[in-house]
């Protein structure tokens, strides 16, 4: 199976897909409505590159996204930028591509000049992202008790 790699800005005609996932995924049940994740995408559409989400084609299908932000843990100054927001529909579970979409905001977080990215994980992904060289910097945290995870960009993918 063939994929492609494009910022949302190159293909804005995802916004409203990107939107779904997360909202279903992330704040469903919740009182933010989906106008406001819609909202937060459209401030990844410019020009410089960050914040950004990035999507995954395979075989011509909106498979997957992860966006590339200022931060998850407003209380944590120093842990900036975010790795957020990774979806890959079901059926394209299990072939790599979450993996693809994270390598590729760390190569990303790199070319900006990011030192070092940070992301949340519940206890049961918190495994997927150690496997790929993420370190737990702090567990428990929030009112979600999620790990934080940090990845160093300095070394090599």
């Amino acid at each position: 199976m063939t994929y492609e790699l494009f910022s949302l800005r190159e293909r804005p005609q995802y916004l409203t897909a990107v939107a779904e996932w997360i909202h279903r995924q992330w704040w469903a049940g919740t009182a933010t409505p989906i106008e406001d994740v819609e909202l937060w995408l459209n401030g990844h559409l410019g020009n410089g590159g960050f914040p950004t989400t990035l999507v995954l084609i395979a075989d011509g299908e909106l498979a997957g996204s992860v966006s590339l932000h200022e931060t998850e843990a407003e209380d944590r100054p120093s842990y900036r930028p975010y790795l957020g927001a990774l979806f890959v529909k079901q059926a394209y579970r299990g072939r790599g591509f979450g993996v693809a979409l994270v390598r590729v905001v760390e190569a990303h977080a790199r070319k900006l000049g990011h030192s070092a990215i940070y992301l949340n994980a519940a206890d049961p992904v918190t495994h997927f992202y150690e496997a790929l060289g993420w370190q737990v910097i702090e567990r428990g945290y929030g009112r979600k008790k999620l790990n934080i995870l940090q990845r160093n960009c300095r070394l090599d993918v």
